[in-house]
């Protein structure tokens, strides 16, 4: 069976030679000749020593310049520049020949495809292309260039067209003389502010002791100011707490120099006065405002202080008396009253406004002797600086400034994009510094002086302000510096790094203010929205 497989292929091959094998067809002749557009592309590139990929990420050898701006593959773009490529025909670089903005080009296109007619491009002498007499017809005008038709006048709509429609009765003469007395009612309110009355209330048993003296009397101790080498401490403990407020405190002041006296001002329309010797009584009270009392400030020498109220307006008292010797208005809210701090001008004060503005009064003339009126927003707080010759404003639209006493010019503008508001501001001992309440959550240090400069490395953090103007201040040695909280903490601060001493937590509500015994070195009293004021020793 093999032989036969075996001869049986043989006899095909055999078969296969015999018959011819068809001839190869020729390409027919073409006139096209055939060209090689491909690009020449230097293959020894990867061998020149000098030669970087364009995947590469780092280089470990020093290539040149011509390597790194040596094109990819295939000839260069005529318009490619590059810094070696392509020589400066100006002074200044190279100027191509054409360049069109993307909205000029719209405006030809588009010009061109509805009136038959466009800028020329090229340097011709004709300056436009496509139809002429399109061109005279529409003006040159472009599909942006103005209203090719004529105007169309609008139809004016009467907007008490729809009144006519409807039977609206009329008023009697009854009702249309009740509508002129609510009106003539209204404008009087608005022009006319009347004060609450003016009354004080002594709680004290002997109004004088037996040599003839007054609670205004400074103790021996006090009388002297603080020693020259007085050195303060952080109070660890209450020993002492007020609470003849109904509402919530809004400030509290000492006495100046000697601190034998502490006065508050409350949301009950009231101010106290008390006393922090013996069994520490509530002194005297002062009623004479017919809304919250939001600021309290003593004079130079302390016989009188400063109100300023919700009501409009601000009024002068006698501390031992408790009378009121002026009452003044601008008819607009006012939210710092700061009495001028020299003996000769304390009857001088100047108020924060809520109109942006900050008014002088003269108290004896009941009268607004100047006006400063350089902020966006609502005034703030305001501190007298430089032995009085200069102050210090605040308001809402997040912005210092530094006046002239009697200038109404802006001495010094200090103004940053990440700056905010600075609710509370208070002045350094020794008068070379101030600190700033800022709003997110942090104490800023300018300098005073000539330049008044923010110490950019001195912040104190630590404390939530955010949304409080939680009064601060510093200890009678100018060590530390001691702030409200929104939590009801005291927070004390080293002057010197900003490094927090302790978290002394006093109130259950907002600890709006706290204020530094100006002669104790430990001493320090705080007031909070629970109506309480304490004493810390």
């Amino acid at each position: 069976e093999e032989e036969i497989e075996g001869n049986t292929l043989e006899n095909s091959k055999n078969d296969l030679s015999e018959k011819e094998l068809p001839p190869v067809p020729k390409p027919p002749k073409s006139s096209v000749k055939i060209q090689d557009l491909a690009p020449a592309v230097d293959l020894s590139l990867e061998s020149n020593p000098y030669y970087v990929k364009t995947d590469t990420k780092m280089v470990y050898h020093n290539p040149r310049v011509q390597d790194l701006w040596k094109p990819l593959a295939g000839p260069k773009h005529p318009d490619d520049i590059n810094p070696l490529g392509v020589a400066n025909n100006t002074y200044l670089g190279h100027i191509e020949k054409c360049a069109m903005n993307e909205f000029v080009f719209a405006e030809q296109f588009h010009t061109f495809n509805n009136y038959g007619y466009a800028v020329n491009p090229t340097d011709g002498k004709s300056n436009y292309v496509g139809d002429a007499s399109s061109h005279r017809k529409h003006k040159g005008k472009t599909v942006y260039g103005g209203n090719n038709g004529p105007k169309k006048k609008r139809k004016k709509i009467d907007p008490l067209a729809w009144k006519k429609d409807i039977d609206v009765p009329e008023l009697t003469e009854e009702q249309k003389e009740m509508i002129k007395n609510d009106r003539r009612k209204a404008r009087g309110h608005r022009k006319e502010i009347q004060s609450a009355e003016e009354t004080s209330q002594f709680h004290g048993k002997i109004f004088r002791d037996y040599q003839g003296r007054t609670f205004m009397h400074i103790p021996h101790e006090l009388k002297h100011g603080p020693a020259q080498d007085l050195k303060c401490y952080i109070p660890k403990k209450c020993i002492h707490t007020w609470g003849g407020h109904a509402k919530a405190v809004n400030r509290i002041e000492w006495f100046p120099k000697s601190g034998h006296l502490l006065i508050s001002c409350s949301m009950d329309h009231t101010v106290k006065l008390w006393s922090i010797s013996g069994n520490r009584p509530l002194l005297r009270t002062y009623k004479g405002h017919s809304a919250a009392v939001k600021d309290v400030n003593f004079t130079h020498d302390g016989t009188k202080f400063y109100t300023a109220s919700y009501d409009r307006y601000i009024k002068l008292w006698d501390t031992e008396y408790g009378k009121c010797i002026s009452r003044h208005t601008s008819k607009r809210i006012p939210f710092c009253v700061r009495a001028h701090p020299s003996e000769e001008k304390q009857y001088e004060c100047l108020v924060a406004q809520g109109d942006k503005k900050i008014v002088q009064w003269d108290t004896r003339a009941d009268e607004i002797t100047q006006n400063y009126d350089e902020h966006l927003a609502s005034v703030n707080t305001i501190a007298f600086c430089d032995d009085g010759r200069r102050f210090i404003s605040t308001s809402d639209d997040k912005k210092v400034f530094i006046w002239e006493y009697g200038i109404p010019v802006v001495m010094k503008h200090i103004s940053e994009p990440d700056m905010n508001s600075m609710p509370a501001i208070a002045v350094h001992p020794n008068g070379k510094y101030w600190i700033g309440q800022s709003l997110d959550n942090s104490i800023r240090v300018y300098t005073c002086g000539a330049r008044f400069k923010e110490q950019v490395r001195k912040v104190f953090r630590g404390h939530l302000n955010a949304g409080y103007a939680c009064q601060l201040g510093f200890s009678p040695d100018g060590k530390y510096v001691i702030s409200g909280d929104g939590r009801g903490r005291a927070v004390f601060w080293d002057w010197r790094t900003t490094k927090t001493y302790k978290k002394l937590q006093c109130h259950d509500k907002v600890c709006i203010g706290a204020a530094w015994h100006p002669i104790y070195a430990s001493k320090v009293a705080t007031c909070s929205w629970d109506g309480t004021i304490k004493y810390w020793d």
